[in-house]
């Protein structure tokens, strides 16, 4: 209702509103619906309605704060005063004990604050013995009670809320059917105004956003400046706004409930993190430690060198010395001898020759170098240095461009090559071992290899350029040249594997032989297929088209639970090609179909035997369909056998590996494990027996995964850029692509065909290459759609479909038939 200065639309308002009864006044507003106690709770706005959080004691003369927290009017008197605001500062505010917010009251002190008239207005009434209607005038005794105006009703009333449309949307219940079922009967008395004793807050100042009673209307909100309305006509107003205030906090702790869910998995994700970064700060140190270890024994063996050398020199002066004497003490025994027993005439005769060998062994007495100074020398200051400047750093979310939920960023390790190049290689990985230790699995290795000669490989062979340039055959590439020199090995006759490099020839002698035709075809097919050719301008093309690969399925996030990964480090495909993945941080292994979907899991982190403590490799033996497992545990590598369905079977004591950059099973059961710290591959039967190991480390740099096919192994070698071939008895066959084509490879296998497929994610691409088994390039693919930071592994599923798992992106993808197999 719309209110203005005349008196007389509220002389009746008193009569009308007011009601009064044995248990005391209450006000009826019509049609009110105010929100049950339970739905409040619901919302958890109600805690503790009867006690007060500062004296633990019932509420008395409750006080709200800004925050909606109650307490007793004299606890917060007292608090206030207690903080300096007794004196009634402009300033003057409290602090709420329950959430700590800040309440202004300024000088009105404890009047500034509102009662909370939901803890004082409301009576207690389900003990009474009778209770009289609140609705009318009649005061007859109630039988009901409106949840929705919150009367009592009696009789007349109760029937009027059942007919009067007015009253259609009320919810009646009966007092009876409330103490049976226990609710709480309740009544509200009416609110009084502070200014005017007596009088009833009835109506609301929308100008000064205050309620007001029929005295406040005629006088402190009197005028057209004030828009006055009874509270009963504002009521599905303030109601709407309410319920969209309500409706709104709630969005807000929904989201804010979505961010503590976020927060949460970063704090597991960082303590993930904090472990991983531990272990391999420790696999960090033992790295160097090997290193400081094989320094060791290279200056001992140095010094052994150095001292037999001059042990040598020593020994044979000695005994030059020893000859020496000896002839001396001839010489001397001779003449005294002479002299004592010899006449004259004899000692005469013989004067010229004694006297002569005596002039000789006078004259040249042998002189020796009798100084020889071995010392060894170090500087342990700049060591120092070094080793903190080397070991490794940190980078967090504050050293690059911010993203939500940001982790560790990489830690970027530089150290010297081992083989006296004074170059350096970066390796940036997400918390990384050192370069020789660990730069195939965590992160892209960066900078500028190409200049870097093969560190453990043999020499290529020695190409005669006068002779090329003689023959028109100068400006070839220096893969050219070397498909040139392979041709002089290459004998139609003959498959024996070379196990030592290819000794110098003559170029022309190669042109001008009979089988020069054949030499050159072969050049066409290992120069032109396999290598870049040269542009006039000078920059590189390939011969063949890098097509593109179609994403088949792509499936798995960041997380713990089922179908998602903690940077999984390996997987392989099972008898029925199911897709089972090393979930390496996450400590388990899971099992999907090709579709991407979950199957089931198996491994529980720990160190102890049938745990599972983050797990790198994973493969399956053919016949049995068992899971071979490799994984750190106590030891440095540890293999556990499991059964197809996960349960643990035995462990098998791996401690001469550091780490396993790649592990097969061989058509016959035997397994096939590749250190790649020390490059060698060793062959272990399921019993654990090994059986035979050979030296990779004079062939390539640092094995990064392995494919077998009949007897020969396919090793990548991810920092030598090449894939190469040994024999399943260590013998050195063939090297498969180059540096610009396999940058990096980490991931192989084999077709039925016998065709290589070599996989790489430098660039964040993932790029296959395909090689016949003699090192043709057959065909390039890439897939340009997503990017894959660290490709593990390569496989082919007999539809031709390629797998790939990407480490940093933690998800496994499956691409499209890349050819007709």
């Amino acid at each position: 209702m719309m209110c203005t200065n005349a008196s007389e639309e509220f002389s009746d308002s008193k009569e009308l509103t007011e009601k009064s009864d044995e248990f005391g006044e209450l006000v009826i507003f019509e049609g009110s619906a105010k929100m049950e106690p339970s739905e409040a709770l619901e919302d958890g706005l109600l805690a503790d309605p009867d006690k007060c959080g500062m004296c633990g004691g019932p509420l008395v003369v409750s006080r709200m704060l800004h925050c909606l927290h109650s307490f007793c009017e004299e606890c917060l008197d007292k608090k206030l005063v207690g903080e300096g605001g007794d004196a009634g500062s402009p300033e003057a505010s409290i602090e709420c004990p329950t959430c700590g917010h800040h309440t202004k009251v300024g000088m009105r002190k404890m009047a500034a604050l509102p009662l909370d008239v939901t803890k004082t207005n409301i009576s207690d009434v389900s003990n009474a013995s009778s209770l009289h209607c609140t609705s009318c005038t009649a005061k007859e005794l109630a039988k009901s009670r409106c949840n929705t105006c919150h009367n009592l009703l009696c009789n007349h009333c109760d029937s009027a809320h059942h007919y009067m449309r007015c009253f259609e949307s009320h919810q009646v219940v009966a007092l009876e059917d409330m103490r049976k079922d226990g609710v709480k009967i309740t009544i509200h008395k009416p609110l009084e105004c502070d200014i005017h004793h007596g009088e009833n807050l009835i109506y609301y100042c929308n100008s000064c956003s205050s309620t007001a009673c029929s005295e406040c209307v005629k006088n402190e909100h009197k005028g057209a400046e004030h828009h006055v309305e009874g509270i009963a006509d504002s009521e599905m107003r303030v109601r709407q706004e309410m319920k969209a205030l309500l409706s709104e906090s709630k969005n807000k702790i929904d989201e804010l409930m979505k961010l503590s869910t976020g927060l949460d998995s970063s704090l597991q994700e960082l303590a993930n993190q904090r472990s991983t970064a531990r272990d391999l700060i420790n696999e960090s140190y033992q790295s160097y430690k090997a290193i400081l270890e094989k320094c060791r024994d290279e200056a001992l063996a140095k010094l052994n060198e150095l001292y037999h050398e001059r042990e040598l020199i020593i020994m044979k002066e000695n005994d030059e010395v020893g000859k020496t004497i000896g002839n001396f003490e001839d010489a001397r025994s001779y003449t005294s001898r002479l002299l004592e027993i010899s006449t004259v005439p004899e000692i005469m005769y013989l004067r010229k020759t004694v006297a002569d060998r005596l002039m000789e062994l006078n004259n040249n007495t042998p002189k020796f170098n009798e100084t020889f100074h071995v010392e060894f020398r170090t500087d342990f200051g700049a060591f120092e240095t070094m080793v903190k400047e080397h070991f490794g750093d940190f980078r967090t979310e504050k050293s690059r461009e911010p993203s939500p939920m940001t982790a560790l960023t990489p830690l970027a390790i530089t150290q010297p090559l081992t083989n006296g190049c004074n170059a350096s290689i970066t390796n940036s990985s997400p918390i990384s071992l050192p370069t020789s230790m660990q730069s195939s699995f965590d992160g892209d290795v960066s900078g500028n290899m190409q200049n870097f000669a093969l560190a453990q490989s043999p020499p290529l062979p020695q190409v005669n350029k006068a002779a090329a340039a003689a023959s028109g055959m100068a400006g070839f590439s220096s893969i050219a040249e070397y498909n040139i020199a392979q041709l002089a090995t290459l004998a139609e006759t003959s498959n024996s594997a070379a196990t030592s490099p290819t000794p110098p020839f003559n170029l022309a002698d190669i042109l001008t032989s009979d089988t020069a035709y054949k030499n050159l075809a072969s050049l066409a097919k290992l120069g032109l297929n396999a290598a870049p050719t040269p542009n006039p301008n000078g920059t590189h093309t390939r011969s063949n088209k890098v097509s593109p690969m179609q994403i088949r399925n792509k499936f798995g996030q960041l997380g713990p639970n089922k179908g998602q990964f903690n940077s999984p480090h390996g997987f392989c495909l099972g008898l029925e090609e199911d897709i089972i993945v090393a979930d390496t941080n996450n400590h388990r292994i899971q099992i999907f179909d090709k579709s991407g979907g979950f199957k089931f899991q198996f491994g529980t982190s720990g160190k102890d035997e049938g745990q599972l403590w983050y797990p790198r490799k994973v493969a399956v033996m053919r016949t049995t369909g068992k899971y071979v497992v490799c994984d750190r545990g106590n030891e440095r590598s540890r293999m556990q056998i499991f059964t197809k369905n996960g349960h643990f079977l035995k462990k098998i004591a791996i401690r001469y590996i550091d780490i396993v950059a790649g592990l097969a099973v061989t058509g016959h059961g035997e397994i096939v494990a590749v250190d790649s710290v020390s490059p060698t591959v060793f062959i272990i039967s399921e019993s654990g027996e090994l059986i035979r190991w050979f030296d990779c480390s004079d062939f390539m740099r640092e094995p990064s995964d392995i494919a077998i096919h009949g007897k020969e192994f396919y090793v990548c070698d991810f920092k030598g850029h090449n894939v190469v071939v040994f024999s399943d008895e260590g013998h050195f066959l063939r090297r498969i692509g180059c540096e610009s084509i396999t940058n990096f490879p980490n991931g192989i296998d084999i077709s039925d065909a016998g065709d290589v497929l070599i996989g790489d994610s430098h660039g964040n691409r993932f790029h296959v290459a395909v090689f016949s088994r003699d090192g043709s390039l057959i065909s390039e693919f890439e897939c340009p759609y997503v990017k894959v930071s660290r490709c593990c592994g390569l496989k082919i599923t007999s539809e031709g479909y390629v797998v790939t798992l990407a480490k940093n992106n933690h998800h496994v993808l499956v691409l499209n038939t890349l050819y007709i197999l």
